[in-house]
């Protein structure tokens, strides 16, 4: 579908100033959910919590966002971007501050409201940054959002590393509280963007409405593009879930490597790659069923070098796990985001993004809760061995389906 003439006039490259606006919201929101993801296991453990508990406390954020989100989509669509916007990062800094009373509040409540307000804000923002741009530049913007919110996985670990190891709890805190302002005031401006994406975008739904009719949420979910796409996210994300819920209490049983570093290496072969290859990445509207499986096995050659890293008594093994991980992670979202925006129509498309994103948080939360759970009887190398071979499994599957994923409605 094309977008409103209007629309495409004024934003038609990826690093319009609207564009560079929405990218650095992204990457100061994201920061301090990194911050908080690399310290919250450590602490965990430290007052005597468990793997299943930890798994669950660091998966409540996922699974509340997984479950809202399609939900999220219908509010936004009601409301409007510019308003919801400016809730929702009122709203981060609030549930930031909680965990400074944290001691009253339960974590698992407030990672479920952390959860409830990154739902909403990564719906809105890739809505945003997929309006403002054309189909043909739509894979590289989504890259591009990608990269900066990936982008505090790279320093964050590394700062709350140091954070907790010099100034413990009072260092994360004061962390939280920086990040959270730095981001709500980061949001001026963003407003007269939103504004003028919601106008020109209600104008171009106004048009296609009458003519599209794969928008209903039952058409969905009996799409096998959509279906396809959902389990292939969901793989990739399972693997992803274990190692980042996991790989601190992972490297300190095992005395191998260090987790900063890990995360680091991972995030920055993720930084690299979505920034050189954004303009390569497939964006046609075809299935490229090859493209897709080479990522899969990228990833699951990364989980099995991670899983028997320990046995072969060579740190760098772990960490070029994490490079193969890496690069897989890197284009998967956005190839598979630009393919089902080119084969599913606009109506309603911010509820199909909303569920399509809620897969890829269902594979997380597989991850970190499921397979943290099994980790008290199995230990960490089984469940890195599972996630290889759940991967594996659609890697197989999705080099067979080019036939007919390729047939569209």
């Amino acid at each position: 579908m094309k977008q409103s003439e209007g629309l495409a006039d004024t934003y038609n490259d990826v690093f319009s100033p609207a564009l560079l606006r929405l990218y650095a919201l992204t990457f100061l929101f994201y920061s301090a959910n990194a911050f908080v993801q690399m310290i919250l296991p450590l602490y965990s453990r430290s007052i005597g919590f468990g793997n299943d508990r930890i798994g669950i406390i660091v998966g409540t954020y996922l699974l509340v966002s997984m479950l809202l989100r399609p939900w999220a989509g219908l509010v936004v669509e009601r409301i409007g971007i510019t308003r919801i916007l400016r809730f929702i990062l009122t709203a981060h800094l609030c549930v930031l501050l909680l965990y400074v009373w944290q001691g009253n509040v339960p974590l698992i409540l407030i990672r479920g409201l952390q959860g409830a307000v990154a739902a909403f804000f990564s719906l809105v923002v890739q809505m945003t940054v997929m309006d403002l741009l054309s189909e043909h530049d739509r894979t590289q913007g989504l890259s591009l959002y990608l990269l900066f919110g990936l982008l505090p996985s790279v320093m964050m670990p590394a700062l709350g590393w140091i954070a907790w190891d010099q100034a413990g709890m009072n260092g994360f805190y004061a962390g939280l509280a920086v990040l959270g302002a730095l981001t709500l005031i980061s949001a001026y401006g963003t407003g007269r963007d939103t504004k003028r994406v919601t106008v020109a975008i209600r104008s171009s739904e106004q048009k296609t409405r009458k003519h599209d009719n794969t928008g209903s949420i039952q058409s969905l979910l009996w799409n096998r593009h959509f279906i396809l796409c959902s389990l292939v996210m969901i793989s990739t994300t399972v693997g992803f879930g274990a190692i980042t819920a996991f790989m601190a209490l992972y490297v300190m049983q095992t005395g191998m490597g260090n987790a900063g570093v890990f995360f680091f290496v991972q995030s920055g072969v993720v930084v690299t790659t979505r920034f050189a290859l954004r303009k390569r990445l497939p964006s046609d509207g075809n299935w490229h069923s090859v493209y897709v499986g080479l990522l899969l096995v990228s990833i699951t050659i990364g989980l099995a070098l991670v899983a028997i890293a320990p046995y072969t008594g060579k740190t760098w093994v772990l960490y070029v796990g994490g490079i193969a991980i890496g690069y897989g992670i890197a284009n998967m979202y956005p190839v598979l985001a630009s393919y089902l925006s080119s084969v599913l129509g606009q109506e309603r498309r911010k509820i199909w993004m909303g569920l399509f994103i809620s897969m890829s948080d269902l594979g997380t939360v597989i991850g970190s809760i499921i397979l943290g759970l099994a980790a008290d009887h199995v230990g960490y190398t089984s469940i890195f061995l599972i996630s290889t071979y759940t991967t594996l499994s659609m890697a197989i599957l999705v080099i067979l389906s080019s036939r007919w994923m390729n047939v569209k409605y």
